[in-house]
């Protein structure tokens, strides 16, 4: 089970890091990657529970969608019964 473990880490190679980051590391920058577009998705999403809409105006520092916030509605376009 060990060396089945280090033969897919990357472990037995030419050389204790060049094996590391051929193996392993190279896969921390796919998280990086992964885990930035996550966060910038949830920072800037409606904050209302359970919406998925980008939250496109701003109220108190925090992102809401026009259909969650009456302050963050657009009022002189007709568009109040919508």
């Amino acid at each position: 089970m060990l060396h089945w473990l280090w033969v897919h880490a990357g472990i037995p190679g030419t050389g204790p890091w060049y094996a590391f980051w051929s193996g392993l590391g190279s896969d921390l920058g796919e998280v990086t990657l992964i885990g930035a577009v996550l966060g910038m998705y949830f920072k800037h999403t409606c904050h209302d529970k359970g919406c998925w809409r980008i939250g496109r105006h701003t109220v108190n520092g925090t992102p809401f969608c026009n259909r969650h916030h009456r302050a963050a509605r657009n009022t002189g376009t007709g568009s109040e019964g919508q």
